[in-house]
This record gives C-alpha cells, structure tokens and sequence, in this order.
C-alpha cells in the first residue's frame, strides 16, 4: 500500500508540473501553430479537402499531382488576377512537351523545385526559368519540373521520372523548409492524396503508416506537440537528406553538374515563430556541390528590403524576389567564381 501511495503522490506531482507548464506555455504563446500529421485513415480530412478548390491541379498517379493543361489556373486565394500559364502536356510550366525534347541539340538547365520555381502568381517571362532562359541565350534550354504544394519527395520522384528523358547537363534543386514537412504527409492542403515515402533498412519504400496512439495525445497540447515536432523535423531531416543525397550520386554518375538552393521563407526572416531548420551546407560540402544559401545576406539587410521579394500576405517571390534569387543562381551556372554561396 505505501509503494501505491507513493507512486500515486508522485505521478499526481508530475501531471501538476505538466500543466503548470502548459498553463505557461499557452500564456507566453496564445497563438501557437499546431502540427498535424496527416495519414491514411483520416476521413474527416478527407471530406474537408474534398470542398477545398483544386481546379488547377491534375491527378497523377506517380507524383500525386501536377497541372491541368490551361492558361488560367485558379490556385486558392490568388493574390494576383489575371495571370496566363503555359502548362505542357506532362502539366508543368513550359511552352514545349517533354516528349518533343528527344534530339538534343542545347545545353540543358532542369529547374527541379515547388511553386518558387513554378512562378506561381507571376506572369510567363518574370519566372525563374524565363529569366534563366534569357540571361543564358539560346544555346542553353532552361526546364521547369517544378510543381506548386509539392514537397522534397514528389521533386525527387519527378526526377527520377523524367530523367533520362530530359537529359539535362545541369541540374537546379530548389526548396524551402515546408518541402521537407511536406514529406511526411499522406493528404496535403486540398490537393489530395500524394506518396509519403520513408526509409527502410536503407532503402526508400512507401509509407502508409499510421500515428502511434501517443502521438494523438500530443497534438493538442502545446508540451507535447513541441516534443511530436522535435521527432518529425529528425524524420523529415533525414528523409530530405537521403533523397538529395540521392540525386547529387545520379548526377554524379551521369556526370551533370548540379546546384543546390534553399530558398528563404518569409516567415523565417521574419522570425516571428521560430521554426526548426533544414540546412544542407554539410551535405553539399560532403559531396563538393555548389550551395546557394541566401538567409545570412537577407537577415543583414533590412525588413524593407527583403519584404520587396514577397508577396505581401502570402509570403512568394514577386517579380524582384523571382530576379534577386535568378541572378544569385546565374554566376553559379557560368562557373563564375565570385557566386555567394554561405
């Protein structure tokens, strides 16, 4: 009875501190962000999804989505009217086919990337490729595999999907820190189901599992949801590094030359919610890979001068960020030396 007694006294002590503790955390953090991982069985996400627009999306069952194959693309929330895509037949941004590219007669340039390197919301000649494109002259094709909501595993899967058809003699990964979450999840934003991929004894196959019962018990609070987060940042940390790694030995292989960019979010600069990180410096040092790492020149200069790369209240390029991130790739590209790479 007395070892019962003590065991109860102590596990009352500690549920006490647990709310103490979150009593505090909900009074300095009133708005903090819940993460929420989705997974197979989840209907009523399902459903809510299902009432989400997602007219400009077109299913594919190896990538989860691309586009549908039209000028006007009604992508939710549009900050900006009035904007014309050209979508190929494959449903990415470009005025050719991936199939007409058989015969190779350019250098190419593939953009592999989300809806920073899509152009979401700028017109045709203001994207990253186009700018590429221009600056690079017409020996050069510049290629956009690049998709918006995507994450770092629908990327990787695109590139191993359309590889050896594109044939490219230089290589652009691009991402944010969301592309790498976004690797987690089964359902995302409206867009549907997409593949979720994890490692298993060093080897990349499916994930179709389930949250632990725990893992339910975390998400409403804020103690535990910090922690859940902690275990799926290292998840997605080494997923994303596995997969680049991947392609950095492909290209290796095939001798092509391949850069790898990190594009600063908004919010981050902003740093308003601190968020985890998802550096490749070491990765890129490990392989001798060109890395374009823009948050240590942005964080120096002012908000007014970053904020003229973002779309206010959205947080993409505008056609200034979509330029500054372009001719920051561009001296990477022509191997000039003076490139700003951190």
């Amino acid at each position: 009875m007395r070892l019962i007694k003590v065991i109860a006294i102590n596990l009352i002590i500690l549920c006490s501190l647990l709310l103490l503790i979150e009593g505090i955390l909900w009074s300095l953090y009133p708005d903090y962000t819940y993460y929420y991982r989705t997974h197979p069985i989840q209907p009523d996400l399902e459903e809510i999804l299902a009432k989400t627009d997602t007219s400009w999306l077109s299913p594919d069952p190896d990538l989860g989505w691309v586009c549908q194959q039209k000028t006007s693309l009604l992508f939710p929330s549009p900050p900006v009217q009035g904007v014309c895509y050209q979508i190929n037949a494959e449903g990415f941004r470009n005025s050719f086919n991936f199939q007409d590219l058989k015969t190779k007669t350019k250098k190419r340039v593939l953009l592999v990337g989300d809806s920073f390197t899509f152009g979401i919301y700028l017109p045709e000649h203001h994207t990253i490729a186009a700018r590429l494109q221009q600056e690079l002259g017409p020996d050069y094709l510049v290629i956009s595999l690049s998709i918006p909501a995507w994450g770092l595993d629908q990327m990787y899967l695109a590139y191993q999907k359309y590889i050896d058809l594109l044939n490219p003699d230089q290589v652009i990964l691009s991402f944010v820190d969301d592309d790498l979450m976004r690797s987690l999840e089964i359902l995302f934003h409206g867009c549907g189901r997409k593949p979720c991929l994890k490692i298993e004894q060093g080897k990349l196959v499916q994930n179709e599992d389930n949250p632990q019962w725990w893992e339910y018990l975390c998400w409403n609070n804020q103690l535990g949801n910090r922690m859940l987060l902690g275990k799926y940042h290292k998840q997605a940390a080494n997923l994303g590094q596995y997969l680049i790694e991947n392609i950095f030995k492909e290209c290796n292989q095939n001798d092509r030359e391949i850069i790898l960019a990190r594009i600063p979010a908004l919010v981050d600069l902003d740093d308003a919610i601190p968020r985890p990180q998802f550096s490749m410096k070491m990765l890129c040092e490990e392989y001798k890979v060109p890395y374009l790492e823009l948050y240590p020149e942005l964080l120096q200069s002012s908000s007014y001068t970053y904020r003229k790369y973002y779309i206010p209240d959205d947080g993409h390029f505008t056609e200034s960020g979509a330029k500054y991130f372009s001719e920051k790739l561009l001296p990477i590209l022509k191997k000039n030396p003076t490139y700003l790479v951190h």
